[in-house]
């Protein structure tokens, strides 16, 4: 049998598992409601021409999907791998490797968070073609795509998280803090230490730190390429002056944002494999 076949054979079992959980389907009940009402205040009653219809959707909806998706991705991933330890080691005991297994089930888990993104984001893109047509559409699929990397990233810290912790609830509460400082207090503390310093040292602190916060990297991303460099942030215009356009921006923030996938990811799997089952 191929090696790959384990793999995706894990990843639709655990695809099938996470479609079936209830929360899941109210996270994407709430994007597509709060798409379709950002989309109906923001954009359809906004100021603008048609052609700047998905950029205004863009721009509304990032600061609350960079809230909740974050949030729906810790809990997919703590909550179906710490709370299932019987069924991994039952795994890690078949002629499977930890790699398979970890991969396997983080594949499973990153298709249901993107067809829950899509799919309720979908619908307020739908709106807004319906209304303004699609001549614009490449924004908001920017902002889409944005949003399934930011989920692949926080899954992969949710999977190194249950892989460090074995008790649910502590998994739970360290995935919440992780919440808690990448989408609320990170952004705080940066500016202020960068406030702190005089000169260039400031603007550098920003830059640098964007590094360290997946949440901004996504967010200088889709402002970036959704042609709104205009309300990057502080951390952002830092980016802009040091790099000089939106490609580069661009290449760095992706070529970031995989490495916030795959290293915890492997982290992971090492952990898997050195543990005693």
């Amino acid at each position: 049998m191929p090696k790959r076949a384990p793999v995706m054979t894990i990843a639709r079992m655990e695809f099938t598992a996470a479609s079936r959980l209830w929360w899941i389907r109210l996270f994407v009940l709430a994007y597509a409601l709060m798409t379709v009402v950002i989309a109906q205040t923001a954009v359809v009653s906004g100021e603008g021409g048609p052609r700047d219809a998905f950029a205004r959707l863009t721009v509304a909806l990032l600061p609350l999907a960079l809230m909740l998706v974050p949030l729906a991705s810790l809990l997919m991933g703590v909550s179906s791998v710490s709370n299932d330890h019987e069924a991994s080691g039952f795994l890690l005991a078949l002629p499977v490797s930890s790699f398979q297994v970890i991969v396997g089930r983080w594949l499973g888990q990153a298709a249901a968070l993107a067809v829950a993104l899509i799919g309720g984001f979908g619908a307020g893109g739908l709106i807004v073609w319906a209304s303004n047509g699609a001549a614009d559409v490449f924004r908001f699929a920017i902002l889409v795509a944005g949003c399934v990397l930011l989920a692949m990233a926080f899954l992969s810290m949710a999977t190194l998280v249950a892989a460090m912790v074995a008790n649910r609830g502590a998994a739970l509460g360290i995935s919440t803090f992780i919440w808690f400082v990448a989408v609320i207090f990170y952004d705080a503390a940066a500016l202020a230490a960068a406030v702190s310093l005089t000169g260039r040292a400031g603007t550098r602190l920003l830059f640098a730190s964007v590094f360290v916060n997946v949440v901004d990297l996504v967010r200088i991303l889709t402002l970036t390429l959704a042609g709104t460099p205009h309300i990057l942030g502080v951390a952002g215009d830092s980016w802009m002056r040091t790099l000089g356009g939106p490609a580069p921006i661009a290449a760095l923030a992706v070529t970031t944002l995989v490495a916030w996938i795959l290293l915890p990811l492997a982290i992971s799997i090492r952990l898997t494999g050195a543990r005693d089952l």
